[in-house]
């Protein structure tokens, strides 16, 4: 879950992400790509190693993500 309008803080991830928006909505923000917004039933993916943010909206936002990753590696790395 991601509360009402925040920003998640630009991050990485040794695998890909994959998602789908359960509820509410979001602004998926990867670095070199135009900002995406998402909504309930959208799906999206981030590849491997790629800096990307997310900004939720007034609703925030409820999703499932899978993260595919080697164990014993950090699910996710502060890109600040």
């Amino acid at each position: 879950e991601i509360a009402p309008n925040v920003f998640v803080g630009r991050h990485t991830h040794p695998g890909p992400e994959s998602g789908y928006v359960i509820q509410g909505g979001f602004e998926l923000l990867v670095e070199g790509e135009p900002p995406r917004l998402l909504k309930a039933g959208d799906s999206y993916k981030v590849p491997p190693r790629t800096v990307h943010d997310a900004k939720s909206g007034p609703e925030g936002a409820k999703i499932i993500a899978t993260y595919v990753v080697e164990k014993g590696v950090p699910l996710a790395t502060s890109a600040d």
